[in-house]
């Protein structure tokens, strides 16, 4: 009876919706603007449909959408979001970002209509009733990841047990990250055999690769010398790098940094920047390596972060000291080990930088100084290398969560009925 009623209502509140979203501005684009642009059409391959309902985890929850997609060259992702927010930073390749559609029936139609999913997934607390109900009509296989409720919400879906139990058990699998989860799905009428208890979708990213040769190479010529990389590091940045690379050096006098622009094209400009201020530089796009007289090496070529972060016991996350920027994922040198320094300015990263911090694999500074004064203590072997292990643990754990997340949605996607 509380579906049939909530669906009564859903089909014919397609004005109120409208007026709503009408009202609303910024962040992602909605169906109706997709369909006003010119040539507008399905991605030719296959499509998965990903909503996230916590924007704030979503940096380190899309992890999985990468993988995924690394996997299957043939898949695109529509991920949507209820709230208003600019994701362009993180998206991974062959992702539309949309505002989520309204769940009223001529809206969910018509996004089914256009996209033609061929999966669908939930992420975190969101349940969607006609986007359900629609999705079950066109035997659409749908999972909930990562499924939670609120107490709010679980007080209001328990006043319908019965369309709670029929909503739920369209899913075709429910993966959630704690016992105390799966009891509350239980309690709420799910099927105990459609629920997993896996853990959360924490997982960083892959490690990079990197060209062997050449680590081997470079790995030679830096024997026994100290290292610290800035990657991605702005123009406005530059000074503070310089003045925390002074710093550090007193007490290292042979201290290489590595500096990875943000924009490649300003390499030669950085380079007359360290010089000027008394530092013998070179850049890695006039093909000239960091000899033992090089005391700044500007790594201004791209597709080989990978190689650097190898190379570098110690990174500075750049783009996050001055302003915000589009800062580096810090599972990147996470993964492969490096201690990892990094500014206020972390945007959309922020829960992910917090949960490294949290683990001690990472260190907030909010000066050159501090910049200078963290580089300095990690010069310490010891310190460094306590840091970087536990950097390496944050990004193994919860990789079987991933696994089982792609693994599932993998055999959904083999399953459609498009």
């Amino acid at each position: 009876m509380g579906l049939a009623l909530y669906s009564f209502f859903a089909e014919r509140a397609e004005i109120f919706a409208k007026r709503s979203r009408a009202a609303a501005s910024g962040g992602p684009p909605t169906l109706e603007h997709t369909l006003e642009q010119e040539n507008a059409s399905r991605p030719y391959d296959r499509v998965l449909w990903a909503h996230f309902a916590d924007v704030g985890k979503i940096a380190q929850t899309i992890q999985f959408l990468s993988r995924l997609l690394q996997q299957e060259e043939d898949l695109s992702v529509v991920l949507t979001t209820a709230e208003a927010i600019d994701l362009s930073d993180i998206l991974p390749p062959r992702t539309t970002h949309l505002r989520a559609p309204a769940d009223t029936g001529p809206t969910i139609r018509r996004f089914l209509d256009f996209w033609k999913p061929d999966a669908v997934v939930l992420v975190g607390r969101s349940l969607h009733p006609l986007m359900l109900k629609y999705c079950d009509m066109r035997s659409i296989p749908v999972l909930f990841v990562e499924a939670q409720f609120s107490r709010r919400a679980y007080r209001f879906w328990r006043a319908f047990p019965g369309t709670t139990r029929k909503l739920l058990n369209q899913f075709r699998a429910i993966l959630t990250g704690s016992e105390a989860d799966h009891d509350t799905l239980i309690r709420m009428g799910t099927e105990p055999d459609k629920i997993e208890i896996p853990g959360f979708l924490e997982e960083g990213t892959a490690a990079l690769p990197c060209n062997e040769a050449e680590r081997d190479s470079l790995g030679d010529l830096l024997a026994g010398r100290p290292v610290w990389l800035a990657a991605s590091v702005q123009a406005s940045e530059i000074q503070a790098i310089i003045a925390a690379h002074s710093l550090a050096s007193r007490g290292s006098h042979r201290l290489l940094l590595i500096l990875v622009p943000a924009d490649m094209s300003q390499g030669p400009a950085i380079a007359a920047q360290f010089q000027q201020s008394g530092w013998s530089s070179r850049y890695r796009s006039d093909d000239e390596e960091p000899e033992e007289d090089v005391q700044v090496y500007i790594a201004d070529t791209d597709g080989e972060m990978g190689l650097w972060y190898r190379l570098a016991p110690i990174t500075f996350v750049g783009s996050t000291l001055i302003e915000a920027g589009t800062c580096p994922d810090p599972y990147e040198p996470a993964a492969l080990g490096s201690a990892i320094l990094y500014g206020p300015h972390t945007g959309l990263r922020e829960s992910v930088f917090d949960r490294i911090s949290a683990a001690g694999a990472a260190r907030r500074v909010g000066s050159a100084a501090a910049l200078g004064e963290a580089v300095s203590e990690l010069l310490s072997p010891d310190k460094a290398a306590e840091m970087a292990h536990k950097a390496w643990q944050v990004t193994s754990r919860g990789a079987e969560v991933t696994d089982r997340v792609i693994e599932l949605l993998q055999d959904a996607l083999d399953e459609s009925p498009n």
